[in-house]
């Protein structure tokens, strides 16, 4: 009775290490157009066409085993054909590592049908498995001057469009969005010298009580400021201590030449 017992713990414990085994398993996954999406193992890569490359790694020979990464991206749905014939080049792929490094190909660079550009999903480095660091997945693009695209750690491959660009997402918009709550920053209350930080005084009609300043980060931002002067208020020199009264929104305006 009690060696039954210990053969059927023996059993259920050898049934729960595969199944932890086969959690932990290291996966490539791939993500394609039309929602399309493949989750990848070392013995899945296995079953594809395996390739060997000799190549360069900071001027060392070496050779890795791997697979191309076109045989990869086959797995999920890619843009191309007739349909994609005008927008295929406005697509491209994300590769991400474990550790938050990422990487872009253009996909006309991976398109067989524009370039014939040799990229490996290897696994492999000079016979062994790839180590820790590197590994299990590392992508090699043989021939770049730079290994900047030879991502480690590989765990995403994504294929997907150029985000549309609307007046509230365009290149514009964004250095507006990044650069508006520096000159909001400046209120009433604030001095003469702080306002200084952020922005440069503007040419046109000034008095030490008014005065147009420009954006020090662009100069076509404007602002008209009132001031309330501090120390001998019948001087008409400005002096660093003067204090904000009132500002006003941004605004913009071609320069002014005096």
């Amino acid at each position: 009775m009690k060696i039954m017992t210990v053969t059927k713990l023996s059993v259920a414990f050898g049934v729960f290490a595969c199944v932890a085994l086969c959690q932990t398993q290291p996966l490539l996954i791939v993500q394609g157009v039309h929602g399309t999406h493949a989750e990848l193992s070392l013995a899945d890569l296995s079953h594809l066409p395996q390739q060997t490359i000799q190549t360069t790694d900071h001027g060392t020979t070496v050779t890795f085993e791997g697979v191309r990464l076109a045989d990869v991206l086959a797995k999920v749905d890619l843009p191309l054909g007739e349909s994609f014939h005008k927008t295929a080049a406005s697509y491209y792929l994300s590769v991400e590592a474990g550790d938050g490094y990422r990487a872009v190909f253009a996909w006309a660079e991976l398109d067989p049908s524009v370039m014939d550009k040799a990229v490996y999903v290897a696994t492999r480095r000079d016979g062994k498995p790839l180590p820790g660091k590197d590994g299990p997945f590392q992508l090699v693009a043989p021939g770049e001057k730079r290994g900047a695209r030879w991502v480690r750690q590989v765990h995403l491959l994504r294929v997907e469009p150029l985000p549309e660009s609307s007046a509230y997402d365009s290149e514009q918009a964004r250095w507006i969005s990044a650069n508006l709550p520096e000159m909001q920053h400046i209120q009433a209350g604030m001095t003469r010298k702080e306002l200084l930080r952020v922005f440069m005084e503007e040419g046109g009609l000034s008095t030490r009580t008014h005065r147009r300043y420009a954006y020090r980060r662009c100069g076509l931002i404007k602002v008209d400021v009132e001031f309330a002067p501090t120390g001998d208020p019948g001087s008409g020199e400005q002096q660093p201590g003067d204090l904000i009264v009132k500002i006003s929104k941004p605004f913009l305006e071609l320069g002014i030449v005096d």
